[in-house]
This record gives C-alpha cells, structure tokens and sequence, in this order.
C-alpha cells in the first residue's frame, strides 16, 4: 500500500461534517466488546465503526522527542471520522478529517494541546476499515539520542477498549534514573469514579488518596507512580471503576547515567503499555526475545482476594524439548517476578510464555525484556500478556522490514494451525513463505526481508485461533506489540 503522510495540522482542518454525526456514547462500540477482548480489533466492513483510543506523552514531556499517532486507511473509499485530543491540563480539540482510500495521516497532539506533558486521543471511525498506531521516542529535543536521557522508542496499534476494571502488572521507580506513570483517560462526557490500588517491594498500598478517584469526562489523569510509591523495583496496580469506563496505560521511562566509557549502568528505554482490561486463569506471551545482551522476566500478578497455585510454562520452538516449569503459590493482591534467564532455558532456542492457574484463579501478567546492566544500546520492551486469539489478524510495517521480525502463536493445544501470510494490496516476496502449519502450542518467526515495503500491512489468516506480535529493533530502541485482531474472529484457545 503506497501510503502518503499529510502535516499534522492538516489532520484537525474542520470539514463540513456535522457536529453530533460523531458524538460520543459511555457504552464501548464495536465488535470486540461481544467476544473475548484484545487491545486492538479492527473493523473491515462499512456497516460496523471503530472507536480508538491512544494514551501516551507529549514532547512537552522532558525525555520525550516526538510522539506521532497516524491514522492509515485500507478502505477503497474516502473514509469521515472525528479525531479528539485532550491533553492532561484541560485543553480539549475535537475536528473533523476526510482520509482518502489508501492514505495516511499524522497527528502530532503536542501542537494541539501546548504546554500539557500528556495527551489522550480518541478516534471515531463510523465506516471502519482505518488502522490506528502510535510511535514515541525518546531522547534529547534536539534529535541527537544518547542512552541515559530516555533513549528509546514504542511502537503499537492504539486500543479499541474501554473497561471498568484494569490491571497493570509492572513499573518500576527504583532509583536512579526511573520515572512512571499511571494514566487514566475518559473519553466519555460523563465522569467516571475509580479506586485504585497498587502493590510494591513492601506490598500492598491503598490510601484515601487514591480511593474514589473522580475522573471527569473528556479528560487525563496522572498519576505519578514515583510518589505513590517511591524507589520499589517493581510496581503493579489495578483500577476498578465504581461508575463509567476509562483507558488506563503505563508510561515508563528509563533514563540512567552513562560511564565513561559511554555505556549506561542499566537499561535505557521506554515503554508505554496499555493495561489489561480482563484477567483470565490462561495468559499467553508469544515471542520473548533471545537477542544478545538482553534479560527478560515475567511478573505475574493475582488481583482477586483468593489464593491460587499456578504454573509459568515455557513453549519451545523446537518441538519435543521440555522445560521444567516454574510453579508459584500467590495471595490474593500479590505478585512475582520470573526471571527467564535462568539456566533452565539457557540452550533452547526461542520460545513462547504461558501463565496458568491451576486452580481458575483469573491471574494478569507482562513480559519485560530490557538491556542487562553495562549494555550500550536501548530498548525496554513490555508485552502485557493476553488470555484471547484471533483467526485473522492485521500488523502494520511502519519501518524498515528488516529489522521486524514477525510471531505468529498457536497457544491452542489439540488443533494444528495453518497459517498463510499476505500483503494488503501487493505481492508477497517469492522467497519468503507464507504457508505455516503451527503445532499446537508452537509458534513460528518469521524474518521480514528487505523484499517487502518498510509501508506494508501483513495479513494473518489462520484455521484456528493465533497470536500475532510484531517485534521492532532499530538503533532507536525496541518495541513490541500484538497486531490488531480483526473484529469479530476472536476466541478462547482451546484448552
């Protein structure tokens, strides 16, 4: 797809569109609300709308270099929709655009509400069939990058769910050099009241401060996890709303100083992860990266009241290799940290995550991988795990092909997956396959070449229900990220 991106203000130029055509309900839209959720499910049909919803900084934001979220048609016709951007500081713009079949266009929300250090926005889509990402990098302001001011970059889809309860399994404020953040966005009219709870090296925390928060409509809340609980290695939360729905997503930034040998003394990143809208007794983390001086570890976090047994298993790409797995008794409101660079995997080649109760206590988790200490390049990385699949998947190329390696999952465990792969609108490169039979609970990388466009969108179509993720590594940093499920395909594994 030939794709061509406009200035970010040509994006909020007001069409002769009607105000209320595009008005905003509390109730979530769409197909995904019906089936087991996915951050992003994409609707391909006129008849069935998207609503999206990104979160994230603004360049206003000290670390922060740029923040671009683009919106790219796959409709063959010109596609109305309305586009919001509320920054954390009360600035609200709400425009109209026109996207013509087989575009792009950019919105930069930094220019749009000046002087807020955060941003959500909502896109409205009535017709569908329009893609929504967002990037963000860090570094200095004046695009010179170094490790240890917030170099990196986040790469993903922007979400299509609003929920009334969230869960956040990781951050960090261990000192020096790491700044969290916990965002909850309203894109609703009405206001939403939230409790939120957190758990850190000491435990659990919950004060009156942070019980009956108020969340007005159409607005951001920030809340500074480096003050609510300072200097813990690791910090989870959960957001339970008593009234409406929000969004809720991480921003973590990792910034440390560098030697004088110019390598830092730990990771150098950011990440910026959506939460988890639902928990479930079975979660799947395809694609846990084997790069060279890179560590990565899962926290697995049990929000509900009951205690529970359960297993971490590791999914080897070679099939018949077993791993012994991890076994963890958690309380309720606890969680802990995996390390997956212990010697039980050290020579087994990639492999997959799945976490599992084994008495159906709905557990949450993420995949952090980041630098190991004394590392020179950027790159954390956190993949918040799912307990749902989809049959048909979109992942959308945005960079060089190369450095983008796509995971395709079958976290099923009786069925075969065949899988083929294509282009939306060209040819798939004659040497690379697109034809995969996937075993159950197996999974396949697939090296894109530089054959295919550094603009293309992958078509995942599979007999059973899959995981797609796209993992990026560029100078700039890493990222990893699902696809976008398309609306209407997704299901449970089967057990």
């Amino acid at each position: 797809m030939n794709a061509v991106r406009y200035p970010a203000l040509v994006v909020l130029i007001a069409l002769v569109v009607g105000a209320t055509l595009f008005a905003t309900s509390a109730t979530p839209v769409g197909n995904a609300t019906l089936l087991p959720p996915l951050h992003s499910a994409l609707s391909t049909t006129p008849d069935s709308g998207d609503l999206w919803f990104c979160v994230g900084p603004t360049v206003d934001m000290d670390g922060i270099n740029e923040r671009i979220v683009t919106l790219t048609s796959i409709s063959d016709e010109a596609t109305l929709g309305r586009v919001s951007v509320i920054g954390n500081k009360g600035a609200d713009v709400e425009r109209a655009f026109q996207l013509e079949p087989g575009r792009s266009i950019e919105i930069r929300p930094g220019l749009f509400v000046p002087g807020a250090l955060f941003a959500g926005i909502t896109v409205e889509v009535p017709g569908g069939r329009v893609l929504v990402e967002q990037r963000i990098t860090g570094g200095r302001n004046d695009d010179e990058a170094t490790p240890g001011i917030g170099t990196g970059v986040d790469e993903s889809p922007c979400g299509t769910i609003t929920s009334a309860s969230w869960q956040v399994p990781w951050a960090t404020t261990a000192e020096p050099g790491n700044r969290a953040a916990l965002l909850a966005y309203n894109p609703f009219r009405a206001p939403a009241v939230a409790d939120l709870r957190f758990i850190g090296d000491l435990g659990r925390r919950e004060t009156l401060d942070t019980r009956g928060v108020v969340v007005a409509g159409r607005s951001l809340a920030v809340f500074d996890l480096n003050e609510l609980i300072p200097n813990s290695s690791v910090v989870s939360a959960s957001v339970d709303t008593r009234v409406g729905q929000l969004v809720v997503a991480r921003l973590q930034v990792t910034s440390l100083p560098t030697t004088e040998s110019g390598t830092t003394v730990g990771s150098t990143g950011l990440a910026v992860t959506p939460g988890l809208p639902e928990t479930s007794d079975r979660l799947f983390l395809p694609g846990v990266s084997r790069e060279r001086d890179i560590t990565s570890s899962v926290v697995v976090m049990n929000p509900g009241e009951d205690a529970t047994e359960l297993e971490v298993l590791v999914r080897p790409e070679s099939v018949g290799t077993f791993v012994e797995p991890w076994r963890l008794t958690l309380r309720g409101r606890q969680r802990q940290v995996v390390d997956l660079d212990s010697g039980r995997i050290a020579d087994i080649g990639r492999f997959a995550i799945e976490v599992r109760s084994l008495d159906a206590v709905p557990l949450a988790a993420s995949l952090i991988s980041r630098p190991v200490e004394g590392a020179s390049s950027a790159g954390l990385s956190v993949l918040p795990a799912v307990g749902a699949a989809a049959t048909d998947w979109m992942v959308h190329l945005t960079g060089p092909a190369d450095q983008a390696l796509l995971v395709v999952s079958n976290p099923g465990e009786t069925t075969i997956a065949t899988v083929r792969l294509s282009l939306l609108g060209a040819a798939w490169p004659s040497d690379i396959p697109d034809l995969y039979e996937i075993d159950p609970a197996g999974h396949v990388d697939v090296e894109l070449g530089t054959a295919i466009s550094a603009e293309a969108t992958v078509l995942v179509d599979s007999t059973v229900p899959v995981l797609a993720v796209m993992r990026r590594n560029n100078p700039s940093g890493r990222s990893s990220s699902f696809g976008m499920a398309i609306a209407g395909t997704q299901s449970r594994p089967s057990p």
